[in-house]
């Protein structure tokens, strides 16, 4: 094992210790049932061994082109933590910063394993709600940011209902009590944890909660290999944000004349529901194969034929692909709500499934290196799925049902939304009340759900992500075209781009011919 390895192992067992889930997520299920030690006291610890391994690992000599790759993904973790716990203070003032760590939907939603060791392992996670949240509460700072607190409460109350009422069935049997009565418990310290936020806490918040305009270039450094001004960022989305919803509100004239915006989206999102959601996603998806395949759009290997299981979600359905770590027979997921049209179905497959968010994981999952494997940028997989529309809009996926587009394209102009807001919010540049009005207006969002969508960006300082990475890719794309290497087809230029792992940003754009 060379010394970058040996240096790789050490850092993700710090960060694992600090996001437990991860490690469940990626797969290394000997973290299954672990939560993270919610004290300030362990933060420092967690902290202080990530300093002394970034010295070891800026010592690092004689290091070819790959492994310098992986060195420096390796430094923008650890300086993201350090970031995360003294620029952001997310452990000192983010009151939802542990509600993470008691998501259990991949016990339950991933098969990896005989599912009555997998029920207890989730209620091994619920065991610890109460001690979680107590430490996490004598760790807060007493003025938290508003809307941190808001969005804690929302989330709190939300995981608590979804352990009453679990997207899928809870399997009958002696490990399904086991599993009622740790989800009972966990759902009471939630709902307990909620009422404290909003009785003792948010009478006292402040609205701040900023890093500034060279703090967001800070953490897009760390986190993207791409240090970029709020400023510009902000910018970017509002070109982006123009010309997106230049071409929704084009499409939303075309398919619904008469109809306002909102009211074009709920049409084709819901109106004519499928009876046999099942079948239909499983027919939309061998579809969607055979036109990737046909038109040579992505490798074979990075489109698998993928499970189809009904559940109960807020969406039309959602993915649960197997970790970098899984074993090799865990297949891929796609979970169907009932109730749903058939264009909300089809923006499903192509945005989750194929070509979308699961060709990039399967991509990012053969990485060559640990580190890139562990560790996937968030910007290129979620850039990646709102990608996959574009590519499949110019292939003619269904265009014979071309509501679908309507859908992703509104998923697009939010997304540019966030990147037009969100720096701009945590550059102390705008209120919350200024993105909610400005949601409501450029992307349809009125009341609640403006509301929801503004705490989001206060809260997830990476959510306009997916938006910068697809700007990018298109970017890419074109320069590549430019170049005059368009003959090749899209399937030589989405190879360059997937192959090397979900890199960063910043790094990709070295790499790219």
């Amino acid at each position: 094992m060379t010394a970058l390895e040996q240096l790789a192992d050490r850092v993700s067992a710090a960060i694992w210790s600090l996001h437990p889930r991860w490690a469940v997520e990626a797969g290394k299920h000997e973290y299954d049932g672990v939560v993270p030690d919610g004290t300030p006291e362990a933060e420092e610890a967690a902290l202080e061994r990530l300093d002394r391994l970034r010295t070891r690992i800026i010592a690092l000599a004689d290091l070819d082109p790959d492994e310098q790759i992986d060195r420096d993904r390796l430094l923008g973790l650890v300086d993201l933590e350090r970031f995360e716990a003294e620029v952001v203070g997310r452990r000192r003032r983010d009151p939802g910063w542990c509600l993470e760590a008691l998501d259990v939907s991949v016990y339950l939603e991933r098969d990896y394993a005989p599912a009555g060791l997998r029920l207890e392992r989730a209620a091994a996670v619920l065991d610890e709600a109460g001690s979680l949240l107590a430490a996490v509460r004598s760790g807060l700072e007493e003025v938290l940011p508003r809307p941190w607190v808001e969005a804690a409460m929302t989330a709190a109350r939300r995981r608590a209902s979804r352990l009453g009422a679990p997207r899928l069935p809870i399997p009958d049997g002696a490990d399904s009590a086991r599993w009622a009565e740790a989800a009972g418990r966990a759902a009471g310290e939630l709902e307990s944890y909620a009422n404290w936020l909003e009785g003792e806490r948010l009478p006292a918040a402040s609205p701040g909660f900023g890093v500034g305009g060279d703090g967001v270039a800070a953490w897009l450094g760390a986190s993207e290999a791409r240090p970029t001004h709020a400023a510009a960022l902000a910018a970017g989305g509002a070109a982006r944000l123009e010309e997106d919803r230049e071409a929704l509100l084009a499409d939303a004239s075309a398919l619904a004349p008469g109809l306002s915006l909102e009211g074009a989206c709920r049409r084709f999102a819901s109106a004519g529901a499928v009876a046999d959601t099942e079948a239909y996603l499983a027919g939309a998806l061998e579809e969607a194969r055979h036109l990737v395949a046909s038109q040579d759009l992505a490798a074979p290997v990075a489109v698998p034929r993928i499970e189809v299981i009904a559940g109960t979600g807020e969406e039309a359905g959602w993915l649960q692909a197997p970790g970098a770590y899984d074993d090799a027979a865990t297949d891929p997921v796609l979970f169907a709500s009932s109730g749903w049209a058939p264009a909300a179905l089809n923006e499903l497959v192509v945005g989750a499934a194929c070509p979308g968010r699961l060709v990039a994981l399967r991509h990012a999952a053969r990485a060559p290196g640990e580190v890139r494997r562990r560790f996937p940028a968030r910007g290129l997989i979620d850039g990646w799925r709102l990608y996959a529309g574009d590519l499949m809009a110019e292939a003619g996926y269904r265009d014979r049902d071309p509501g679908w587009r309507l859908l992703w394209r509104r998923r697009v102009v939010l997304a540019d939304c966030r990147l037009a807001l969100g720096p701009r919010l945590w550059a102390g540049d705008l209120s919350l009340e200024e993105a909610q009005e400005t949601l409501g207006r450029e992307a349809g969002l009125a009341g609640p759900p403006a509301r929801t969508e503004a705490l989001r960006l206060a809260a997830d300082l990476g959510c306009w992500s997916g938006a910068l990475g697809r700007a990018e890719i298109l970017r890419w794309r074109r320069r590549w075209e430019a170049a005059g290497r368009a003959g090749a087809g899209h399937r030589a230029f989405h190879e360059a781009l997937l192959s090397p792992g979900a890199l960063p940003l910043g790094t990709l754009e070295g790499r790219l011919p």
